[in-house]
């Protein structure tokens, strides 16, 4: 091997099948991922991606290795678990969130948990774009499913509102307020909840990661669209504050998946029914606060409607 940080560049570019995602996540720039894993073809003679657009597809080479290298890394931490637990005495439990969901709704709220789980050292994977991936190495896992997929535990439909600071609409700006967003992220959906309005579209801001998005919002810069299980804990504190009474229902589930055998799978699964309990729980006070928005049809199945 040229290096053995090749395999880590490789494992991040395969699981997000994208470079510059890769990149954000090891902290450097693309064109190092993009050097790196050219290194290590050219060392093994074979192709590993096909590059393109919007991403980059494994080739079969490419699967047989991430297969391999996600086993062995997740037998590793396995391991570094059990030596730490056996520092520490503490259970250590993985989770695979976002970056927007751990900044504002489990920081919050992390002396709660420690309270609640004062045996339990907390891990993250950590997702600044779209929460998807595999989630082999870890015990829980947030994702978002189709309505006819049922693994896991049901959190909640997926939904958005609106969301601004108090006042940002009060009186509305001059000039129209602006619209933050996700990079990548379709603005219309938002934007067609606000006439009247006069949305600044060249006003619009725009970050990679929904965490800047949210923060954004919560320092008076304009609308953005406020995911509820991101949002819920911010509009409970009154810091963030529906722009327009109506919910948005993309049309699927948000679901936590767990693991359910191995050591400590009793601490995983109380781990992951407190983080149900206390989401469901942020949106039945907003249902309370707002009942135009109608939050309790978030908490119901679709096949429950």
């Amino acid at each position: 091997m040229p290096s053995a940080n090749a395999l880590f560049v490789f494992e991040a570019a395969a699981r997000h099948e994208n470079f510059t995602r890769a990149a954000e996540e090891l902290n450097v720039t693309q064109p190092a991922v993009s050097r790196t894993l050219a290194g290590l073809e050219t060392h093994l003679g074979a192709q590993l991606f096909l590059r393109g657009k919007p991403g980059a597809r494994l080739t079969d080479d490419g699967l047989l290795l991430k297969e391999v290298v996600e086993s062995a890394f997740s037998q590793i931490n396995g391991v570094l678990d059990q030596l730490q637990e056996r520092r520490t005495g503490k259970a250590q439990v993985t989770i695979s969130v976002s970056t927007a969901f751990t900044t504002h709704w489990l920081m919050p709220r992390i002396a709660q948990f420690q309270q609640a789980f004062p045996s339990v050292d907390l891990r993250f994977q950590l997702i600044p774009g779209p929460v998807t991936g595999p989630t082999a190495g870890v015990d829980i896992a947030m994702r978002y499913s189709s309505a006819s997929e049922t693994s896991g535990r049901f959190v909640m439909r997926e939904a958005y509102v609106p969301v601004c600071a108090p006042g940002y609409l009060n009186p509305p700006p001059q000039d129209g307020p602006a619209l933050i967003r996700l990079d990548g992220e379709a603005t219309e959906g938002v934007a067609s909840l606000m006439p009247g309005l006069g949305l600044r579209r060249e006003g619009q801001l725009g970050f990679s990661d929904y965490a800047v998005v949210i923060q954004a919002a919560l320092v008076g810069q304009g609308i953005a669209a406020g995911w509820m299980n991101i949002v819920s804990y911010w509009m409970n504190e009154g810091r963030l504050v529906p722009a327009v009474n109506e919910l948005v229902f993309p049309g699927r589930d948000c679901r936590i998946l767990s693991r359910t055998d191995g050591a400590n799978a009793d601490v995983v699964q109380a781990v992951r029914d407190w983080l149900v309990d206390e989401i469901q729980s942020d949106l039945r006070k907003i249902a309370t606060l707002y009942p135009p928005l109608g939050v309790d049809s978030v908490l119901k199945p679709r096949d429950y409607l």
